[in-house]
């Protein structure tokens, strides 16, 4: 099972294409099951990467992989990627409709879990094009997922890692990578995403983390040593009177992706704000939730391990990527809380990787495999619930953390 979100005290879930949820104490219901909306081999491709038996045989191979991406809009309105499909239903997911394709290289999931989010009524979709020539762009829909249109391009970035609503402003902020010019932390502004800092890895993320004083997110680099955890402060974000914008025509049509010129991406880099490093951890940072225990707030982030290199590295990484992607074969759960400034930083849990038949017969790695994720997610009536994917024990399964097991692992018990 997937977590896919806990929200209201409800959970959603998925087996597959089937879409569960459980509210309270009830045990877990389906809802529905999303359709195959192709036809030929296209067809036959997604019924065999996303349905048993098939799809069993291919996971005991190369491990479990994500398929679907689920958003409860409202009670009634759900949104789902599967593939390159972008279906919405309006009946509690009983029945669905086929409404967007996603860039024709896009993974199996089509966009990150992180991807999508809703503000006022409006929902937001960032692409996730996995080639070099596809512009990703950012997507709205003002009539509950019928229909899509093109909010901003981003031809400086290979793609949108995640939109996210700031609770406390109501702001969008938007993560992109990979490349260093391509990695940016911003906000989407009158049309533009207006970046707060970006130009190197310390701006590769995924998931970010509001507090009322700060902004939190950890690296996604599989190729160094060590993914540091920031924190910025929104002081230091509002002093910076001037931000350098993104989006169609910011950059000439001759350069690489990821390229601008030395110029630009040296004044970009000094008219970002400092953030200040609070931890580091060995694998890649991809999502996070907050969650209040005794009035104090908490942050809880995941890591993932990821399985192969990395092909947007520079050139001295990639000899080294396969090796410091697997330094640590543990997908962690760590939290702090503000009474340390985020500072102190304990594990919740860690859930090594499986092991994947492929990697004894393909040692040289031409074969994909998957990676391994801890998806997250927290609510007042629920508290913190964890999802270990791919993972040699637990995988699958929904593990409640509640608030008295989280101090007590802070105080040392």
């Amino acid at each position: 099972m997937k977590l896919q979100a806990v929200t209201g005290g409800r959970v959603y879930a998925s087996r597959g294409r089937t879409i569960v949820a459980s509210g309270g104490d009830r045990a877990f219901e389906p809802l529905g099951t999303l359709p195959n909306p192709l036809s030929g081999v296209a067809g036959l491709r997604y019924t065999l990467s996303t349905s048993p038996p098939w799809r069993s045989a291919i996971e005991w191979v190369v491990g479990a992989y994500q398929t679907t991406n689920v958003w409860p809009i409202t009670d009634d309105v759900l949104v789902a990627t599967v593939w390159r499909q972008l279906l919405v239903s309006h009946d509690g997911g009983r029945q669905w409709q086929r409404t967007h394709q996603l860039p024709a290289s896009s993974g199996l999931a089509g966009v990150l879990p992180t991807a999508v989010c809703v503000r006022e009524g409006t929902i937001y979709l960032g692409e996730y094009p996995l080639d070099d020539d596809t512009t990703p762009r950012i997507l709205r829909s003002v009539d509950e997922g019928r229909s899509w249109t093109t909010v901003l391009e981003l031809p400086e970035v290979r793609h949108v890692h995640a939109i996210c609503t700031d609770p406390y402003t109501g702001e969008l902020w938007v993560t992109t990578g990979d490349r260093d010019a391509e990695c940016h932390i911003g906000r989407l502004r009158n049309g533009t995403l207006e970046t707060v800092g970006g130009g190197d890895q310390r701006w590769r993320a995924v998931d970010l983390v509001f507090t009322p004083s700060s902004i939190l997110w950890g690296m996604d680099c599989v190729y160094t040593t060590r993914n540091r955890i920031f924190r910025l402060d929104r002081a230091d974000i509002e002093n910076e009177t001037t931000r350098p914008t993104l989006g169609v025509g910011s950059r000439s049509q001759s350069n690489p992706r990821g390229h601008v010129s030395s110029t630009a991406e040296r004044e970009r880099r000094d008219s970002s704000p400092r953030p200040t490093s609070v931890a580091s951890v060995p694998n890649s940072v991809y999502f996070g939730a907050t969650l209040t225990i005794d009035g104090t707030q908490w942050v809880v982030f995941s890591t993932a391990v990821e399985a192969g290199g990395d092909s947007t590295a520079p050139d001295r990484s990639v000899d080294s990527t396969t090796e410091n992607a697997r330094a640590d074969d543990r997908a962690t759960v760590i939290a702090a809380s503000a009474v340390s400034d985020f500072t102190e930083w304990y594990e919740l849990a860690g859930f090594r990787t499986r092991t994947r038949p492929i990697e004894y017969v393909d040692p040289g790695g031409w074969f994909p495999i998957s990676n391994a994720y801890v998806f997250l997610g927290a609510d007042a009536k629920r508290g913190l619930v964890v999802n270990p994917f791919n993972t040699a024990t637990d995988h699958g399964r929904l593990i409640t953390v509640s608030p008295g097991t989280i101090a007590r692992v802070a105080d040392g018990d």
